[in-house]
């Protein structure tokens, strides 16, 4: 009694053991890129996407009698465990393969195939009743399903990421109410420059979030544009009348919102520029945050040496020799996952920028790095807001203690004692190495008090949009 297979292809037999989902596409594919030491079962939200869009063609191939109602129900019902997350270990293809996606393609058609087959009472390798060419892939091509199912898989974590950085603004907002009031040294080039209060700054930086989400969310529709139906380079070749529509309609119900059929097929299979666009949106956004993962690491510095402006809830002990220290571990965590965010978008450009003619060979790296840039990005925006933002505290004493040692507090002193008056004074400071405003209140220019209301009503903008 023989427990394995033997399989043909174009290259000759392979021998495969008797119940492998996988079939022999899958496995050559696996002998011949063992390149990132992971498979297709590292990325969920693909594998259940190109499941779902199966699926959904096998509804509508039995529907034009193009499938057996028996091969449809087989197909679909292994399509839901797929997508499901069951048969990991038979997604043997790494992703980052070098056959523009076939053995990506072939790895799912195999393993649907094959439990398709166990699941009408018979066993894998039996491909005369049910093939993963003829009727698990009919009317389709790697360029179109592997587009889509990257498209729909990428949507759904665009919105996830569009989320957290959404909440950080929430967040960030909440902390820019509750530092209002305190005032603070606002600096430029790293030097003392002009009063302002923390909560203006960290308002800023809840805008900036805000706008950063406005960004991502753009470019949901071009996520929605689907070329299901083109094949291999847009002809629709191996399709029929009535398919292009009813596929993208049924995959729309399970996504949830519309999708729209791609209006140059063509261009849909050629053009990666759509990814480009996205992996720069992403870079830049991560890019933005980690500046203000990058302050707040700087106005928690300290606690004695530093600014000292803001602290950050500890974590995890800072080091390995130094006992008691902690570090701003998710701010400089977030910074580290933004510059690996900026590689993978250099490859999702260079990759983008190399299709040849009618397809292009490298999308299977264009989606690894999207995939891993969002899901890294998301990550890491939500534990920052998390652990960093949200228990984030001011110090009050320090921020105004600094704020009138320094001579940020000169320009607000000019408008009422004159530009000349002021200059001599600030002059005094740095000969004597006093804080000015001791300068200030030993010459009976003007009060603590006075100085510091002078110092509230000099950060509010003389010229506000609305009251």
């Amino acid at each position: 009694m023989t427990h394995q297979r033997i399989e043909v292809d174009a290259l000759g037999e392979c021998k495969l053991p008797m119940d492998a989902l996988y079939g022999v596409h899958s496995l050559r594919g696996q002998a011949n890129f063992p390149y990132s030491g992971e498979t297709l079962a590292h990325y969920p939200a693909f594998v259940k996407w190109l499941a779902r869009t199966k699926m959904v063609i096998a509804r509508v191939n039995a529907q034009h009698g193009k499938l057996s109602d028996a091969q449809r129900d087989a197909i679909v019902a292994a399509c839901v465990e797929l997508a499901d997350g069951q048969h990991a270990a038979a997604l043997i293809v790494d992703p980052l393969e070098g056959s523009c996606g076939t053995s990506i393609n072939m790895n799912i058609n195999e393993v649907l195939t094959n439990r398709a087959l166990q699941l009408m009472g018979h066993q894998p390798g039996e491909y005369a009743l049910l093939h993963p060419l003829d009727h698990v892939n009919y009317a389709q091509s790697t360029s179109d399903v592997l587009l889509t199912a990257a498209k729909l898989a990428l949507l759904e974590e665009l919105r996830l990421l569009s989320a957290a950085v959404g909440q950080l603004a929430a967040s960030l907002r909440d902390k820019a109410r509750q530092f209002d009031g305190i005032l603070r040294i606002g600096r430029t080039c790293l030097q003392d420059a002009l009063p302002m209060r923390l909560g203006q700054a960290v308002g800023g930086y809840a805008s900036l979030a805000q706008r950063m989400t406005v960004g991502l969310n753009a470019h949901i529709p071009a996520l929605s544009t689907i070329a299901l139906g083109a094949t291999a380079v847009g002809t629709g070749l191996g399709t029929y009348r009535g398919y292009r529509q009813a596929v993208t309609t049924a995959l729309a119900e399970l996504v949830g919102q519309p999708l729209t059929p791609a209006q140059d097929l063509f261009d849909a299979v050629q053009n990666m520029d759509e990814f480009a666009a996205l992996s720069s949106t992403v870079k830049t956004t991560m890019l933005a945050l980690a500046k203000v993962a990058n302050d707040l690491v700087l106005l928690s510095s300290g606690p004695s040496g530093g600014i000292g402006e803001v602290r950050l809830a500890p974590q995890q002990a800072g080091s390995s020799m130094m006992p008691g220290k902690v570090n701003p571990v998710h701010a400089m965590g977030l910074t580290q996952i933004a510059y690996f965010v900026a590689g993978a978008d250099q490859s999702v450009v260079l990759a983008a920028a190399s299709g040849q003619l009618e397809t292009n060979n490298y999308m299977p790296l264009i989606a690894v790095c999207l995939f891993k840039a969002l899901g890294a990005a998301r990550r890491s925006v939500s534990m920052f807001d998390e652990h960093c933002v949200r228990p984030m505290i001011a110090d009050p004493e320090v921020s105004e203690r600094n704020l009138l040692r320094s001579t940020a507090i000169a320009p607000a002193l000019k408008g009422e004692i004159g530009y000349e008056h002021t200059a001599a004074l600030v002059a005094k400071a740095v000969e004597s190495g006093r804080p000015l405003i001791e300068i200030v209140e030993a010459e009976s220019v003007m009060s603590r008090e006075r100085m510091l209301g002078l110092l509230h009503q000099s950060s509010k903008h003389p010229d506000p949009l609305s009251d």
